[in-house]
C-alpha cells in the first residue's frame, strides 16, 4: 500500500513539473485552452454534418495539424490532451463503423491512429530537446562541483529579489558563510579531501534550506545564503541554526581521515542595514572577516558604525557625523579595504580603551580616530597602495607621509587637537624608530600606542596583494615579539588579553 501511495505522489510530482514547465504563464494557458477548444470545435463541426460530407477530410487533418501543435508546444502535456482526444474520436468511430461498415470511417480511423503516432514522435523530441535545454539552464546556473547554485547567479538571484523588495517594501538577509583553515585541509589532506569538504557543506546548507532560502558558492572556500523576507533576527537565528547542523557533522577526506570542520559566518540586511546591493554584500563580507579575526567559528553581524557613533557621540560632537560621513565616503570611494579595516581598528582601539577603564570622552576620542587613522591615504595612489612586491623608496617615502596628510585634513576640526595628534602619531614606534616624528615610549601619546597595537594586529590579519594573512595566534606572537620596540608592552598584553576573551 505504501508502495502505490509512492508512486501516486511520484505521479503528482510529474504532473505538477509538467504543468510548471510548459504551463506556467497565463499565456500558454490561455494557448493551450485554444487549441483544445478548437479541436472540439472541429470534432462538434464533424459530428453535427455542419459542412458537407467532402469538407471531413479537411477537417479531420484541421484536427491532426491542431494534436501535433499542441505536442509541438507542450510537450508531454500536449501529447497527452492529444491521445486522450484521439482514443475518444477513434472509440466513436469504431462504434460508427461496426453498424455501417463505412470505408470513409475506415480511413478516418485510420488516420487518428496515424495521429497519435506522429504526436508521440513530436512529443519525444520535443520532449528531449526541452531536456537538453534545461540541462544547459542548469549548467549555466550550477557549481559543477557542489551543485548549488553558482557566483553569476547569486547576483542575478540578489537583483531580482532587490527590485522585488522595493516594490513590496520587505527585506533580504545575505549570510556569508566562510570554511574556517580550508587551505590547511587543503594543503595537508589533499585536493581530494577540499572538494570533499565544500561539496559535503554544499548539501548540508541546501538540505537546510531548500525551496525555502537561495543556497549558493560564493568563492573558493565561501557560500552565500540569500534570505527573502527575512528579518535581523530571523537572519541571526538561520546563521546560528547553520553553525550548530554543521558542528554535529564531522567531514570524512579519505576512508581513514575525519577532520572536524567550523564555520564562520557574516551577516547583513536589505534595505535597514545595507543601502544597495554593493553594501549589502561589502558589509556581509566586512562582517565576516571580523568574525574570523575574532577567532573563527563565529557568527558576526554587520554593525553600521556611524548607526554606533550617532547613539554613542556626546551633543558636543553631533555636528561631527555629517563630516564623518563624508570623510569614510571618500575613503570607500578609493579604497574599500581601507574603509573595512579602519572599522576594525576602531572596534580593538575602543576594546583596550574600555580595558584601561578610559573615560566615555577618551573613548569616544579613540573611536574617531580608529576609524579616520587612515583617511590620508586617498592622497596616495592606488597603484603604490596595492603593489604586489617591494616598494621603491621613493615609494616607500610617500606611504610614511600618509598620517601627516590624515592630520592635515581633519585640522579643520575645531576642539579636536587629540584625535588629530593619535592620527598623526599612529605609526610611531615605542623605541623611537617610527614616524612621522620619531617620538618614543610616553612621549607618544595613549591614544596613538593604542591605535599602533590594534592597527598592527588587523593588518596582519589581512590578506594584502604584498603579504599573506597569519592567523590570531600567530599575530599575537608577532605582537609579543615585538612589545618594547615597536609596541608598547603594557597594551600589547592587555590587548592580547581582551582578544582571548573575546575569542574563548
Amino acid at each position: 500500500m505504501s508502495g502505490l501511495k509512492q508512486k501516486l505522489i511520484q505521479i503528482r510530482l510529474s504532473i505538477k513539473e509538467l504543468n510548471s514547465n510548459y504551463l506556467g504563464t497565463t499565456y500558454k494557458k490561455f494557448e493551450f485552452s485554444l487549441c483544445v477548444t478548437l479541436y472540439w470545435v472541429l470534432a462538434i463541426i464533424q459530428r453535427q454534418y455542419i459542412f458537407p460530407e467532402n469538407m471531413n477530410g479537411i477537417i479531420a487533418q484541421m484536427q491532426s495539424f491542431t494534436a501535433i501543435y499542441l505536442c509541438f508546444r507542450f510537450s508531454y502535456s500536449g501529447f497527452f490532451a492529444a491521445v486522450i482526444f484521439n482514443l475518444i474520436d477513434i472509440t466513436m468511430l469504431v462504434v460508427l463503423y461496426s453498424n455501417t461498415r463505412s470505408s470513409n470511417l475506415l480511413i478516418g480511423i485510420t488516420v487518428k491512429v496515424f495521429t497519435i503516432i506522429s504526436t508521440s514522435i513530436v512529443a519525444i523530441l520535443v520532449g528531449k530537446e526541452s531536456a537538453h535545454k534545461k540541462t544547459l539552464q542548469r549548467l549555466a546556473i550550477t557549481d559543477e562541483l557542489t551543485n548549488v547554485y553558482n557566483q553569476r547567479h547569486f547576483h542575478s538571484l540578489l537583483d531580482k529579489e532587490i527590485a522585488r523588495v522595493q516594490k513590496s517594501k520587505g527585506s533580504i538577509g545575505l549570510i556569508l558563510v566562510d570554511i574556517d583553515n580550508f587551505k590547511t585541509f587543503n594543503d595537508v589532506y589533499g585536493h581530494d579531501c577540499g572538494d570533499n569538504i565544500l561539496k559535503e557543506t554544499a548539501v548540508l546548507l541546501d538540505s537546510l534550506f531548500k525551496n525555502k532560502f537561495f543556497v549558493c558558492r560564493y568563492g573558493g572556500d565561501e557560500f552565500a545564503v540569500i534570505l527573502p523576507d527575512a528579518n535581523i533576527k530571523e537572519i541571526e537565528s538561520t546563521a546560528h541554526y547553520i553553525k550548530e547542523m554543521y558542528s554535529q557533522r564531522t567531514i570524512h577526506c579519505k576512508s581513514e581521515i575525519s577532520a572536524k570542520v567550523t564555520l564562520s559566518m557574516g551577516l547583513s540586511e536589505y534595505p535597514n542595514m545595507s543601502g544597495s546591493k554593493n553594501d549589502l554584500i561589502s558589509h556581509a563580507d566586512m562582517a565576516l572577516y571580523h568574525a574570523k579575526n575574532l577567532g573563527k567559528d563565529k557568527v558576526h553581524f554587520y554593525q553600521d558604525i556611524i548607526l554606533q557613533l550617532r547613539k554613542s557621540i556626546s551633543s558636543d560632537h553631533q555636528q561631527l557625523i555629517g563630516v564623518f560621513k563624508t570623510l569614510l565616503s571618500i575613503i570607500s570611494a578609493k579604497d574599500k579595504y581601507t574603509l573595512a579595516h579602519s572599522e576594525r581598528v576602531s572596534s580593538y582601539a575602543v576594546m583596550i580603551g574600555n580595558k584601561l577603564c578610559l573615560g566615555f570622552k577618551d573613548i569616544s576620542i579613540l573611536q574617531y580616530a580608529g576609524l579616520l587613522h587612515d583617511i590620508g591615504k586617498i592622497e596616495i595612489p592606488r597603484s603604490i597602495l596595492n603593489k604586489v612586491g617591494r616598494l621603491t623608496d621613493e615609494e616607500f617615502e610617500l606611504i610614511r607621509k600618509h598620517p601627516v596628510y590624515s592630520a592635515n585634513m581633519l585640522e579643520p576640526l575645531e576642539g579636536m587637537d587629540q584625535l588629530i595628534e593619535y592620527v598623526r602619531h599612529h605609526h610611531e614606534r615605542f623605541d623611537g624608530k617610527g614616524y612621522p616624528d620619531g617620538l618614543a615610549g610616553k612621549d607618544i601619546s595613549l591614544g596613538a600606542r593604542i591605535l599602533c597595537v590594534a592597527d598592527s594586529f588587523d593588518a596582519m590579519l589581512s590578506e594584502r596583494p604584498y603579504s599573506r594573512s597569519m592567523t590570531a595566534e600567530q599575530a599575537f606572537r608577532e605582537l609579543e615579539k615585538n612589545a618594547g620596540t615597536q609596541f608598547d608592552p603594557i597594551i600589547v598584553r592587555i590587548f592580547i588579553d581582551v582578544m582571548k576573551e573575546k575569542i574563548a
